[in-house]
This record gives structure tokens, C-alpha cells and sequence, in this order.
């Protein structure tokens, strides 16, 4: 196969007819004016665009979901970031991305997506919870209390919720507040065995 030399174009020295490299040697993108002053084309194009990207967010969720289930979680993290890019409003794509930024250590991206769910839904129960461990596993018991209890108020009745705000309140000193919560999770779950081990690790029968 051979290159065609056009008389009007002639070859650069390697041999390829040369192509614009700057955007102004670039002829300008036009756009007729009736076309951009139509409203009901605008939207089109706006509902087009918003269909290819919840479809475009779906499609990377389904592979993280396949990564996720192999255990390859960087594989995964790469689909999920791209989940968020293209579904920004998804509360459950951010929760996801968290939880396996928090997987692989990286503790304040992990905190970055529970907080951004937060800011935009308020006290989502599932972005409290998954928060509140991170904080609690950096040693910040008093925000993690603050999360556990607020995914209580929620309407949750978790016996899991009600053991870690147990967990916090004693770090932080509050014994009898913390004794409290885990006799609440036993009566939510009466085969909790955090719960159990932590009432006798206070001094109190079961």
C-alpha cells in the first residue's frame, strides 16, 4: 500500500500529509443559529445525554459488581470511581466507592464519599454507619458516636449500631451510657456476641 500524494497537500518530511496541531489552524465548529436557539432540541439532547450516562454509570457498576464479587477491589475501585463520574446524584454508588477505598486503606477518600452522600440526602442511615466505623478505626470516638447515634435516629433498629455507639461512648468514658447501649442491642438481638462480650467486659451479667 502506498500514500496518495495530494498536489494541494503536499507531504511533510515523514512522509504523512500534515495535520492541524494548534486549535486555531482547527476550522471552527459551526453551528446553525436556529438549531442552537431551539429549545425543544436543547432538551433532547440533554435527556440523550442524561439516558447515556445513567446507562454508561450502570454498565461500570455491573463490572465493579464482578470485580467486587472476585475479591479484586482495585480492579473494582477504577468502575466505581467512574460510577460516581457519570452518576454523580447516586447515593449508593458513593457508599460503594467508600466502602472500598476504605478496603484498600485509603481512609480519606473513604470518608470524602460517605461525607458527599451526607451533604447531599442528610442522615442517610447507611453513609452514618460506614462513616462512623471509619472514624472509629482512626481513633475519632466522639465523631463516630455522633454517626452511630444519628443512624439510630434514623429509625434503624440495628443491635450492630447500638453495640458500636456502646463502644465509643465507653472509649470516651461514659461507661453507664455505654452499658446502656449494649443491654438496647441485646434486646434487639439477643444472640449478639459483641454485645454479650462487651456487657461482661463492663462488669455485668448477662
Amino acid at each position: 500500500m502506498q500514500i496518495t500524494q495530494h498536489p494541494q497537500e503536499p507531504l511533510g518530511a515523514s512522509g504523512f500529509t500534515p495535520i492541524p496541531t494548534r486549535i486555531r489552524d482547527v476550522p471552527p465548529l459551526i453551528v446553525e443559529p436556529e438549531a442552537a436557539a431551539d429549545p425543544n432540541l436543547r432538551d433532547q439532547v440533554m435527556t440523550q445525554l442524561h439516558e447515556l450516562a445513567t446507562n454508561m454509570a450502570r454498565t461500570h457498576r455491573a463490572a465493579a459488581e464482578a470485580y467486587l464479587s472476585q475479591g479484586a477491589y482495585p480492579e473494582a475501585l477504577s468502575h466505581l470511581e467512574a460510577c460516581v463520574t457519570f452518576a454523580p446524584e447516586e447515593s449508593e454508588y458513593h457508599n460503594q466507592l467508600g466502602y472500598v477505598r476504605y478496603i484498600q486503606g485509603d481512609d480519606r477518600g473513604a470518608v470524602e464519599s460517605f461525607e458527599h452522600v451526607l451533604s447531599r440526602t442528610g442522615d442517610n442511615p447507611d453513609s452514618l454507619f460506614n462513616l462512623g466505623m471509619v472514624l472509629f478505626g482512626q481513633g475519632d470516638h466522639m465523631r463516630a458516636e455522633d454517626c452511630f447515634r444519628r443512624a439510630i435516629e434514623c429509625g434503624r433498629p440495628d443491635a450492630e449500631l447500638w453495640n458500636n455507639r456502646g463502644v465509643c461512648l465507653h472509649q470516651m468514658g461514659c461507661a453507664e451510657e455505654g452499658r446502656a447501649c449494649f443491654q438496647r442491642a441485646l434486646e434487639l438481638d439477643a444472640n449478639n456476641e459483641d454485645a454479650v462480650a462487651n456487657l461482661q467486659a463492663v462488669g455485668t451479667a448477662v
